[in-house]
């Protein structure tokens, strides 16, 4: 456990501690303008040494300007064997989409039925099969009705017994009309001047026929829905969302559907309409879409996977999701202030989007780059350097206190938490690890430094 690489990277810097900085290194400031920070809480900062009252540790100077509050230094080339990922801070638009399954179904207000207003029996049928193409005024059936042929004999009396436009002949006209016999029909009846035995019902309109309820020979009573025609070219989609999800949808929304066996084939719509009760069972709400629906692709009854765009916010600062760390009621990012320097930032966060985006309202610029993986590492990196400058906090006030024991006698530690300091063997309160000698957890970051650094 001792030789993880993350560990005796950082036991190095103990094996160099007591070196002479280089002309290249940092200067420390004179201690009139020395300020504190804390390394987990940046946003901590004050000229005198102490604690820190979000989470007890001691505070260390900061060492550079107030903008790299607590900073940690990881050389380069331990940075790449971590396989730190940056990105970039953007404005961008973002959103969210609602998942659902959706239901293919007809659109009511493109349905016609053939109603007959008059008793008859069915003498010829034109269109015989449910799923027929039929067009506006397309002959369905032929039809023997008594009281067709009776209104045609009066029509036509009344245009023997006087001029067309006769109140008895515009009366005459006018029953025919009402029982949606054509106008053309009606006028070959006028030049034939004679009543036709059978008369055609024509379709209402242009559609598939749906549903058939009619057999030739057979009788049929006013009031009864013989044919329904519904027009495909668009369709409804039923989708079911759930509670929580509910206020989020309004009407006119894009919505976009995706078949299952047409993957990759996506049909843009809009919410139409929201109903106006929740399912108590499925707590769920219903909502309908519509589509246009070019070569009858879609057919009523299939499942679809609906997706609904909501909650769209343009031109705002966007980070990837991964790049925050979540620590109790703070959101944290690890900011990339280059040569191997990464500052903790806490920020503010809004709408986690799609595509793995969350917007920023608090604590970040346009352009500054944040880090979106290895951040677990960098936050250990960071830990591990403070429990070393509490070691050798500890080495320095035992030398100026003139201690004749040895560096390290008497104090153990653990290998794996270095900040756990105790005089006397034990236990690691932290992972349960037996305590071991400082003295030896040095010597083996002394041995691991005259090895060029090997594990």
């Amino acid at each position: 456990m001792k030789h993880l690489y993350v560990l005796l990277s950082l036991f190095a810097f103990v094996a160099g501690c007591g070196q002479e900085p280089t002309s290249n290194g940092p200067v420390e400031p004179e201690r009139s303008e020395q300020l504190w920070t804390c390394g987990m809480h940046p946003q901590v900062v004050q000229s005198e040494p102490g604690a820190c009252p979000i989470c007890g540790m001691d505070l260390t100077p900061m060492g550079g300007s107030t903008a790299e509050a607590g900073a940690v230094h990881i050389d380069p080339v331990v940075v790449q064997n971590m396989g730190v990922r940056t990105s970039v801070v953007e404005r961008q638009p973002i959103f969210r989409h609602l998942r659902t399954i959706g239901e293919v179904d007809v659109a009511e207000d493109e349905v016609s039925v053939v109603n007959l207003r008059y008793d008859g029996w069915v003498e010829r049928i034109h269109v015989d099969r449910t799923g027929d193409l039929v067009k506006r005024g397309q002959r369905l059936f032929e039809i023997y009705s008594p009281q067709l042929v009776a209104a045609q004999e009066e029509l036509l009396l009344a245009l023997r017994s006087g001029p067309a436009d006769s109140a008895l002949a515009r009366s005459a006209r006018r029953k025919l009309d009402l029982w949606n016999v054509a106008s053309n029909d009606v006028e070959a009846i006028v030049d034939a001047g004679e009543a036709s035995r059978t008369l055609p019902v024509r379709a209402p309109a242009d559609g598939y026929v749906l549903h058939k309820d009619i057999v030739e020979g057979g009788r049929v009573k006013a009031g009864s829905d013989l044919y329904r025609i519904g027009d495909l070219s668009s369709i409804w989609v039923s989708a079911e969302v759930y509670e929580f999800d509910a206020p989020w949808v309004q009407v006119g929304q894009p919505a976009q559907m995706e078949l299952s066996f047409q993957r990759g084939t996506v049909l843009e719509g809009q919410v139409a309409y929201i109903y106006p009760t929740l399912n108590e069972r499925s707590r769920t709400l219903r909502v309908r879409l519509e589509f246009e629906n070019p070569g009858v692709a879609l057919k009523p009854g299939m499942f679809t996977t609906v997706y609904i765009e909501y909650r769209r916010l343009d031109d705002v600062l966007a980070i990837p999701t991964e790049a925050i760390l979540h620590s109790g009621e703070r959101e944290l990012v690890f900011v990339a202030l280059g040569e191997g320097r990464f500052a903790a930032r806490e920020v503010t966060t809004g709408l986690e989007a799609d595509h793995h985006l969350t917007e920023v309202l608090s604590g970040l610029e346009q352009g500054e780059v944040v880090v979106t993986s290895g951040q677990f590492l960098i936050d250990s990196e960071s830990q591990l350097q403070e429990a070393i400058a509490k070691l050798l906090a500890v080495r320095s006030g035992e030398a100026e206190e003139g201690a004749d024991r040895q560096e390290g006698e008497g104090l153990y530690t653990c290998p794996m938490h270095p900040e756990v300091v105790q005089e006397g063997p034990g236990r690691c309160p932290e992972c349960g690890m037996f305590l071991e000698p400082m003295g030896d957890a040095v010597e083996a970051a002394h041995e691991h430094a005259d090895h060029g650094g090997a594990p």
